[in-house]
């Protein structure tokens, strides 16, 4: 995984550098975490990649990292998640949130955490637009 800024790792992803479904390449686009197939990680990378690369957050595209896990739940399929977590390690417990994807135990499609909800959904959204909207007028 490298600690790359999110504007950086759009620009490596929109470049076709993520692309190969290889190991290697999977871990260096983020991955950190599994269950499902490695195979089958670019497939789920470029789903979550099509939202990230429509961020336009100045201050997250050039403060935060975005890393990847797969999801195994107790009950139900699996499912996906992006995190951005802050370069500054010092402002990981209030800057820090995440995205769950379609993970079918939620009413919508997405949820996103914060660190300062303790982790908790803080906001939902059914559609990509929604959830764009809610990124990238977060205020830090």
């Amino acid at each position: 995984m490298s600690n790359i800024t999110v504007r950086e790792w759009i620009q490596k992803f929109n470049n076709g550098e993520f692309d190969n479904k290889d190991f290697d390449t999977q871990v260096k686009a983020g991955w950190y975490d599994w269950f499902c197939s490695e195979k089958s990680l670019s497939n789920r990378l470029k789903k979550m990649g099509n939202i990230i690369k429509d961020i336009n957050n100045d201050y997250i595209l050039d403060n935060y990292y975005v890393w990847f896990k797969n999801n195994c739940p107790m009950v139900g399929r699996l499912y996906d998640d992006f995190r951005l977590e802050p370069l500054n390690d010092d402002l990981r417990d209030k800057l820090y949130f995440g995205v769950s994807c379609e993970d079918e135990r939620n009413k919508n499609k997405y949820e996103l955490f914060t660190a300062r909800t303790g982790y908790k959904t803080e906001f939902v959204a059914d559609n990509k637009k929604e959830l764009l909207n809610i990124i990238n007028n977060l205020q830090f």
